[in-house]
């Protein structure tokens, strides 16, 4: 197949079914269920981690969180590891990021391979977006922005990141080099305060005024631990308030990623576009908030949607290397990708999700600090493994098991199904032996101290 250009969305902390592809009650992404119809919907896409920093990682180098190891505070992407942006650019294309997030940065090692990496911090957007598009930006502050606020947590810098990337595209359009494009849009992020102008997008099943509704936001976010360790923290009001809320910042980012398909494919020739998740999100799954702690579906079920490739098949698990192998297959790019295969040749039986040890004791001594009583023993202090199959999900963590039946997940099923326990925990150590070993030596992540604070404010820190 000739090079083709390939624009790659992720959106930041979306839950499947809170869209509009799994029949969700509000209309929150019309944009992807239009690209849908164009292409293929997967409703049992399974993210490899369920932060930010590592579900990228096993993105853009196709290994398992255990092997890369960038799910801890302060770890970064091994030397040792290609990632699949250098091996486009090795078989030709023009690679660019765009990332507002800290924990796909330079500073964790994921910029590598990127011909052009723009970060946007309020350090950077002039210099990243350019004057025009930083002016356009200003002067249309509550369409794009939080409005007249020195609240950095009520700001949005969606816009400037599209604007970015349509640079890339026309330029692309304009020569024979083909794009590999890569934009995390992450507006989405607790505390789910979307522009001003989109805070009122589903005011009619708010309880409370969209003023209320976003204070109370805003104040979830800021103290995650402290409500977490509370065995009833929120009203139904309040929670009513915060689900509606995280809908309308999706809303707002699926309109970002409608107004950017639109433009690549209006000016590349036959573009392929994925639009997925990097994680979801909770709201009281296990009595937990945000994405922490548990592999339960809520955080790592996301939409994954592509565009411009035949065959692929209709449902079945899929996971977010699976794409980037049929990627690299269908366009001739040498690069293995080891935790994906190609779906359209051999369905995927079982889809494999990992959380860090490291990253969650400090997430459980942060909540127990509120409270001695918060059941630590319900959420493994080590490296957790999670296998899914249609039926069940397996989660491993040294001598802790637990195996769930699916789409629930609630209830502990391990007595009376030992052979299906057995099974699973053979299947694990097998694909743990083969997938999950570490790879090169661990490197440390380097923060400045406006990235820092950014990580501390979305609740990394």
């Amino acid at each position: 197949m000739s090079q083709r250009d390939i624009l790659w969305i992720t959106l930041e902390s979306i839950r499947f079914d809170h869209t509009s592809l799994a029949s969700h009650d509000r209309e929150t992404t019309p944009n992807l269920s239009a690209l849908a119809s164009e292409g293929q919907s997967f409703d049992q896409c399974f993210s490899h981690d369920i932060w930010t920093r590592s579900s990228s990682a096993s993105i853009l180098t196709g290994q398992a969180p255990s092997a890369h190891r960038t799910w801890s505070t302060d770890a970064k992407l091994p030397d040792e590891i290609t990632t699949i942006p250098e091996a486009f650019g090795s078989a030709g294309y023009r690679t660019a990021c765009i990332s507002p997030n800290g924990q796909l940065s330079a500073s964790t090692g994921l910029d590598r391979g990127f011909d052009d990496f723009h970060y946007l911090v309020k350090s950077s957007l002039l210099s990243e977006a350019g004057p025009t598009s930083v002016a356009k930006w200003l002067l249309n502050f509550r369409r794009h922005s939080g409005g007249l606020t020195t609240d950095g947590n009520q700001h949005c810098v969606g816009y400037l990141g599209n604007e970015i990337a349509k640079k890339h595209i026309r330029n692309a359009g304009a020569d024979d080099e083909p794009l590999f494009l890569y934009i995390h849009h992450g507006d989405s992020h607790h505390a789910y305060v979307p522009p001003v102008t989109w805070r009122d997008r589903f005011v009619d099943d708010l309880p409370v005024t969209v003023d209320e509704a976003v204070d109370i936001a805003l104040d979830m976010s800021s103290n995650l631990h402290r409500y977490i360790a509370q065995d009833d923290p929120f009203t139904d009001e309040e929670w009513q308030a915060l689900r509606v809320m995280y809908d309308s910042a999706i809303a707002y980012v699926d309109s970002l990623a409608g107004e950017l398909i639109d433009y690549a494919q209006a000016n590349l020739s036959d573009p392929i576009v994925v639009v997925t998740a990097d994680h979801g999100e909770l709201f009281d799954e296990h009595g937990l908030l945000a994405h922490m702690l548990t592999t339960h579906s809520a955080v790592s079920r996301v939409p994954l949607v592509v565009s411009g490739l035949d065959g692929l098949p209709n449902g079945g698990l899929v996971q977010h290397a699976d794409v980037m192998q049929i990627l690299c297959s269908e366009l001739d790019v040498d690069h293995p990708v080891p935790v994906g295969q190609d779906v359209r040749d051999r369905r995927r039986d079982v889809a494999v999700t990992q959380r860090g040890g490291v990253r969650a004791r400090g997430k459980l001594e942060a909540i127990s600090a509120y409270n001695e009583r918060f059941p630590v023993g319900d959420f493994p202090a080590g490296d957790l493994t999670t296998l899914r199959t249609q039926g069940y999900r397996y989660d491993t963590a040294g001598s802790y098991s637990r195996l769930f039946e699916r789409p629930s997940e609630d209830v502990d099923q391990r007595d009376g199904n030992q052979d299906t326990v057995d099974r699973f925990r053979n299947r694990a150590e097998e694909w743990l032996e083969r997938f999950g070993q570490p790879i090169g030596e661990t490197r440390t992540a380097q923060f400045n101290a406006e990235t820092r604070k950014q990580l501390d404010d979305l609740g990394y820190l």
